[in-house]
């Protein structure tokens, strides 16, 4: 049966060029080798839509760089990579509904990040890509530049009360004497359902913002929709969330995204394929995940997420009947989701032989409508680099890794004096800094090669020497690769029938 496979994936830091994240080696060359990767990736599992979270508001670089090399391995030259990018926030407070770019904020408190979506545009025997409700987008480009309408839109209403397309009653709620509308509780007396859409206040993401859940500068999902080529489903929207890092707030985001309406009901369109404000049609095919920031434990179950997976029902405690992927019936191997290289709070490196030892977090889920076929996994790309030895799909990007390891070791004689740097025999490259230290400032080794939480190998010579060999062959130099040049978390991949 044709399907279509959509790619939910927090790859950190996306676009930016700064030494934090890269480094102190800082070329636009990190964000290349990084998009080679992920190209491969996306190439070697046919995924058709790709939404990325963490995007910097200057990543238009590392975008096109990525658009390109997806092109260049669609078979026959096919030129058919589009992607457009915005932030994750609406604002200003006083806006009811974004509508351009401006209203729409990468800065949300002490992060900027932003959320971006690349796909393909000439695949309309299997689904086309509907344009936004409105243009919010930072930027959009076709194949070879040409001009292509966004498809990004913000999540900012709740769920629906009421009948939508003649078939459903999700309902909203509210407790008239509580600040915050829904609450994981029985209702109190004053519990009444809402005769409207109301607004989602979502939590901000700061320690520097006050405790309580805001309508601007805080995160919120972002979603697209795609057109199938199915006469009874049609539209499918894929929503994507990133949660506040703090976990009582980013409990608050769960909560609220699992509110959110797109998971329950979308706009039409008309016969241009244009969306219709004032429409709403019933989701019978969807998508909605992303890093909820929030355990996966299985005692946090269905609490945490019982609006997305409470069966539907015309109360405040229903939900969106929706499966979790990973399930939350999985061992914890199977539902962790973030990749690790140190140990004890990132102080310790990791030397073991089970790809396992180096997953931690259990915060990345995707919730779908498995009734109507949708499938949904994370994919583990430990186990998928460490047995690539015969299909060498990640050689390249390892080859690339590997030569520019020799360009850094090859550099260090040639350093600044007021910036000393050395190779040390373990952890690789170090370069001498001054850092302030309890009032005081000291003189700290640090490495060239950060990655996300900073790099540390645990032998740069057989690192070096398995990515220069195309083949990684132990999980330490898979969670190294991964870690430090591609993303600490794994991708989420749904498989949608058309």
């Amino acid at each position: 049966m044709p399907s279509v496979k959509v790619c939910l994936w927090n790859i950190q830091n996306f676009g930016q060029n700064s030494e934090k994240y890269n480094g102190y080696d800082v070329t636009d060359r990190a964000n290349t080798m990084r998009n080679a990767f992920v190209a491969r990736f996306v190439h070697a599992n046919a995924i058709d839509v790709l939404l990325i979270q963490e995007v910097s508001s200057s990543a238009t670089a590392a975008l096109t760089d990525l658009q390109g090399q997806l092109n260049a391995l669609n078979a026959g030259g096919t030129q058919d990579w589009c992607f457009s990018w915005c932030g994750s926030a609406i604002a200003r407070g006083n806006v009811d509904e974004v509508q351009q770019p401006r209203q729409v904020a990468f800065r949300t408190g002490a992060r900027t990040e932003g959320y971006a979506v690349l796909w393909r545009n000439a695949q309309a025997a299997r689904f086309t890509m509907i344009r936004g409700l409105y243009d919010i987008a930072a930027g959009t480009n076709g194949p070879g530049g040409a001009a292509v309408a966004s498809p990004l839109n913000m999540s900012q209403r709740g769920r629906p009360t009421g009948e939508t397309d003649g078939e459903f009653g999700a309902t909203g709620g509210f407790m008239t004497h509580q600040k915050y509308p829904y609450q994981p509780r029985d209702p109190p007396p004053g519990y009444d359902l809402m005769d409207n859409w109301p607004r989602l206040s979502y939590p901000p993401t700061a320690r520097a913002d006050r405790l309580g859940i805001q309508w601007a500068k805080a995160r919120r999902p972002v979603y697209v929709v795609l057109k199938l080529a199915d006469a009874e489903t049609l539209l499918c929207p894929v929503c994507v969330y990133h949660a506040p890092s703090k976990q009582t707030r980013a409990s608050w985001g769960a909560y609220m995204s699992g509110l959110a309406r797109e998971i329950y009901a979308i706009n039409t369109v008309d016969g241009a394929d244009a969306p219709e404000a004032d429409d709403l049609v019933y989701v019978r095919k969807g998508v909605f995940g992303g890093d909820f920031n929030l355990s996966v434990n299985q005692d946090d179950w269905p609490g945490d997420y019982q609006y997305f997976t409470a069966p539907f029902s015309r109360s405040y405690d229903g939900g969106a009947s929706r499966r979790a992927a990973p399930r939350e019936n999985e061992g914890d191997n199977a539902r962790r989701t973030t990749i690790q290289i140190l140990g004890d709070n990132h102080r310790t490196p990791i030397d073991s032989a089970d790809p396992n030892a180096y997953l931690k977090w259990k915060i990345d889920l995707i919730f779908y409508t498995s009734a109507t076929g949708v499938r949904a996994e994370r994919v583990n790309l430990l186990t998928e680099l460490i047995g690539d030895a015969a299909g060498g799909t990640y050689s390249d990007p390892l080859e690339s890794v590997a030569d520019y390891m020799d360009e850094v070791e090859d550099g260090i004689d040639d350093a600044p004096d007021d910036r000393p740097e050395r190779l040390h025999a373990e952890t690789g490259p170090q370069v001498q800094v001054t850092k302030r230290r309890k009032k005081k400032r000291v003189q700290v080794w640090v490495p060239i090669i950060s990655g996300a939480w900073g790099g540390t190998f645990t032998d740069w010579d057989e690192s070096k020497t398995q990515f220069a060999a195309g083949d990684v062959t132990d999980a330490r130099r898979a969670a190294e690769y991964l870690h430090i040049f591609v993303s600490d978390h794994l991708p989420l991949v749904a498989t949608v029938p058309t």
